[in-house]
């Protein structure tokens, strides 16, 4: 059953950790505006980057992950991470929660509401896994290869096939 929300101000600014080469992290607190705020926050570090060839699935991406971080992943005062990272290969999202269930993909009822999250990664994303870490939660990741991209072509990716844990 999905936590109730706080609907606080939309104007917070959520603490922006220190980016350093070709990635970027902010935490944002568990609140019904994260997901917004968090794509915005996606949009413009990508943007500035100039990374924008798929910036509407990697939106997209970072949306639903987030969402499922906020909604299944974090507990009330808790913190979600949103990590945007640079690679050779091409660009990675990660959202970091304090839950310990690790989010599977599911087939909900045609009627249903909600859950399909994770199949819209699945289907928009060129990979995606879940990876413990240290401390209390998980990280969920979406990548996005360059090769994909139209980009001159890269190694291939190597944390394993989608879902893959590692």
């Amino acid at each position: 059953m999905a936590s109730r929300l706080t609907n606080e101000a939309t104007d917070a600014t959520p603490d922006l950790l220190t980016a350093t080469g070709r990635h970027r992290t902010m935490l944002f607190p568990r609140r019904r505006t994260t997901p917004r705020t968090a794509r915005n926050f996606v949009v413009a570090t990508l943007t500035e980057w100039g990374e924008t060839s798929r910036l509407d699935d990697m939106r997209l991406c970072a949306s639903e992950l987030v969402t499922n971080a906020v909604l299944h992943g974090t507990s009330v005062g808790r913190l979600v991470l949103v990590r945007i990272e640079s690679l050779n290969e091409g660009l990675r999202i990660e959202v970091h929660d304090s839950g310990e269930s690790r989010p599977t993909q599911r087939v909900p009822e045609e009627s249903a509401v909600d859950g399909r999250g994770l199949l819209i990664v699945a289907a928009t994303a060129d990979n995606w896994g879940v990876k413990e870490r240290t401390g209390p939660g998980k990280c969920v990741w979406a990548a996005f290869d360059r090769a994909k991209n139209g980009a001159a072509s890269m190694p291939p990716h190597t944390t394993g096939p989608q879902g893959d844990t590692s």
